[in-house]
């Protein structure tokens, strides 16, 4: 009875506890989130329609900016959501990942897989200091999931 009641316990007392409001963000923070979005969604593609050869020239031509923008993200999470910053992250690049996942089977692989191509054609043909541009792309913008602060 005790190895059965224990795991309902520590089901019971997470599900009391409030689920953290998403905060707004600045468009700086955006940048950032869209970065993250990007590189998730070349990453998923890479895995999912052979596309390693052109995700990792997406990395090598843009290492810098990618970690700058992983630097970011991390101190935006830990501003945004304090000593829960780092699981917060891990569960919004998991659920990145997933979303793209998903997304591929949702609509056919051949479908998702054009698609990806169009966005790894454009990663390629983008030269380095343009990489704010990359990330603002119709196919990215936005998937992060959080709202911009009014102000």
């Amino acid at each position: 009875m005790k190895k059965t009641l224990a795991p309902l316990l520590v089901t019971l007392s997470l599900a009391a506890v409030p689920a953290m409001a998403a905060p707004c963000v600045s468009p700086a923070d955006e940048m950032t989130l869209n970065a993250r979005v990007l590189q998730t969604e070349l990453m998923v593609a890479a895995l999912s329609c052979n596309e390693q050869k052109r995700y990792n020239a997406f990395v090598r031509t843009f290492r810098g900016q990618i970690a700058a923008q992983s630097a970011s993200l991390r101190r935006f999470f830990a501003r945004a959501y304090g000593s829960d910053g780092t699981r917060q992250l891990n569960a919004f690049v998991t659920r990145l990942a997933n979303d793209a996942s998903m997304r591929s089977a949702d609509i056919g692989k051949q479908s998702y897989c054009a698609s990806a191509g169009n966005l790894f054609a454009e990663a390629i043909a983008t030269p380095p200091g343009a990489f704010a541009r990359l990330a603002r792309n119709a196919q990215i913008r936005g998937r992060h999931g959080f709202a911009r602060c009014n102000r």
